[in-house]
């Protein structure tokens, strides 16, 4: 009996664990940061109308929390890699530039080209597009998390009839606390994502408080500008005057 408890939660903790994964690779994908598990997604399919994950066709470098660099294989494969990262992350900005470390040269004796994925600033409506799409996949969660609960404490129940009341207990009390150290486990997946999203939106935010005190600093010197200028020209009109 006890071996057949023990099966039921572990056959819980494997669903419920399934969903927190999912969930976090789910807001990995939006893409706040440049994160290269995000890649998994893209679908590479070549002119012969062959598909590949771009981790068969090229290798990807890390260089900053913001920025993907992708090194294709063949650089033949250059407009089909970027055209699976557009299908897949249109979000990300995608540039093609010659790689550096002395210019290196592939075997075709051309300059070996990288791709440079940049992750979009978190503006207004991009903060709240990833709040909401953050949402949606930790209620997903949660509600099949709470379902499957729901699920195998009904077989629990059938499993332990007839044993004592404390070993029922103690059944229940095991079957709680598992399920409760999984929905933790997605709630700190979820909390860390909106964590994320709001520093990036700060960053932006304060980017854009720079920006407009630089320029009112401008406008203001412009003004003390004018104003010096005035002066001057009323004080030798005065002055031609007399």
């Amino acid at each position: 009996m006890k071996k057949a408890i023990e099966n039921l939660i572990g056959e819980m903790e494997g669903k419920i664990t399934g969903y927190a994964v999912l969930m976090n690779y789910r807001q990995m994908n939006l893409c706040v940061k440049a994160e290269p598990v995000a890649l998994l997604s893209v679908s590479v399919e070549d002119d012969e109308g062959e598909s590949y994950g771009i981790e068969d066709v090229a290798s990807v470098m890390h260089p900053n929390d913001y920025q993907l660099e992708i090194v294709p294989e063949d650089p033949k494969m250059i407009f089909f890699i970027c055209k699976g990262l557009l299908e897949s992350h249109p979000e990300l900005k995608q540039e093609v530039v010659n790689a550096d470390e002395n210019s290196r040269i592939n075997m075709n004796n051309e300059p070996e080209q990288h791709i440079i994925c940049t992750a979009p600033e978190v503006d207004d409506d991009r903060h709240d597009l990833l709040l909401e799409g953050a949402k949606v996949f930790y209620d997903d969660c949660k509600t099949k998390m709470e379902a499957t609960y729901t699920a195998y404490s009904a077989k629990l129940a059938q499993t332990v009839v007839g044993l004592p009341e404390s070993e029922i207990e103690e059944a229940k009390d095991a079957l709680e606390s598992s399920y409760n150290t999984y929905t933790e486990m997605a709630d700190t997946y979820n909390e860390n994502k909106v964590k994320e999203i709001e520093e990036a939106y700060q960053k932006w935010q304060a980017k854009q408080k720079a920006k407009a005190d630089a320029e009112a600093e401008k406008a203001a010197a412009r003004g003390k500008g004018k104003d010096f200028g005035l002066k001057m020209n009323r004080e030798t009109f005065e002055e031609n005057e007399e």
